[in-house]
């Protein structure tokens, strides 16, 4: 059995469509695959795009003779638990960085920076002659994917092959742009439900560069109003870790990154930006995911420490 899964700490859209789809291109070529997880998915994959595929297992016991196949994260730390990490046969990442951990004992390694890691799948699909997994639903999945990981097609981080592949999913499953903020909305529900809870899915601890806390949340919402009308609720949230923190609000809407963060350390994430908080908010001219603020950090450091 081939299991292909993700994270041990939460699922985002990337991770749960791009896994759907690759065991879908696995089983078409007559491979024995099983999507499996131990991690909770997060308000990214909202009610919206559950409803498409109900194929992942949270039973699955791995046995002996399975091989893993692991995608959106590449970080050994944070591979699920389910994992033989010495039987993993091939990985697919998009967060750059842990390329000298895998690139040896013969595994198919593919880390690079990209918007997201659906794109990469879909064009596996596409180059291995499977397009007949491509059902409408299985599109959705994977737009939804390409939309949340590249903020609308609007972050830094979109590439052409990610656009190339926003344009080839609307095509062959028929999807208007009317999806689009349908996509959002859902999620912007989820999270207005239970915003403390949907938080607490998408918290990272990493140590990345002395700039940045290891305990590092992210949100990415059409409108931030309701994060800051619940900013105290949010704040005694992240006091149960007994330490810094720094929360990334997302706002499609209107095209910036709120950070929010602990008292203790505002100096460094201010020296890390250029720029000050106001009113205990510190707001980017435009919106910048995680993983490139991790990256931005880590370049800066390194910059710092040569010199």
């Amino acid at each position: 059995m081939i299991v292909v899964t993700a994270g041990n700490k939460y699922l985002d859209i990337d991770a749960y469509a791009s896994c759907v789809a690759y065991v879908k291109l696995l089983k078409a070529k007559g491979e024995d695959a099983v999507f499996a997880s131990s991690a909770t998915p997060n308000s990214s994959v909202s009610s919206i795009v559950r409803k498409y595929d109900h194929m992942i297992r949270t039973d699955y016991v791995p046995t002996s003779s399975d091989e893993f196949i692991v995608l959106d994260v590449s970080n050994p730390q944070f591979i699920d638990k389910l994992v033989n990490q010495d039987k993993i046969v091939e990985i697919i990442d998009h967060h750059t960085g842990f390329e000298s951990a895998w690139n040896k004992d013969g595994r198919t390694v593919q880390i690079e920076f990209i918007g997201s890691v659906a794109t990469i799948i879909l064009e596996k699909i596409i180059k291995e002659k499977q397009i007949d997994v491509l059902d409408r639903d299985l599109c959705k999945l994977l737009l939804a994917a390409v939309l949340d990981n590249t903020l609308n097609l609007k972050g830094s981080i979109t590439t052409k092959r990610d656009l190339q592949a926003y344009e080839t999913l609307k095509r062959i499953g028929c999807i208007d742009k009317s999806f689009e903020e349908e996509y959002f909305m859902s999620c912007q529900k989820e999270i207005n439900d239970d915003v403390v809870g949907s938080i607490k899915k998408d918290v990272k601890i990493e140590t990345v560069a002395d700039l940045l806390p290891s305990i590092f949340g992210q949100l990415t919402l059409y409108d931030t109003k309701p994060i800051f009308d619940r900013k105290a609720e949010i704040c005694e949230f992240f006091k149960e870790f007994n330490q810094p923190w720094i929360l990334n609000v997302i706002c499609i809407k209107d095209g910036k990154s709120y950070i929010i963060s602990s008292e203790d350390a505002m100096a460094n994430i201010q020296t890390l930006f250029n720029k000050k908080f106001n009113n205990d908010v510190l707001i980017l001219s435009k919106y910048m995911l995680r993983k490139e603020i991790m990256k931005m950090a880590r370049e800066k450091c390194a910059v710092k420490f040569e010199m």
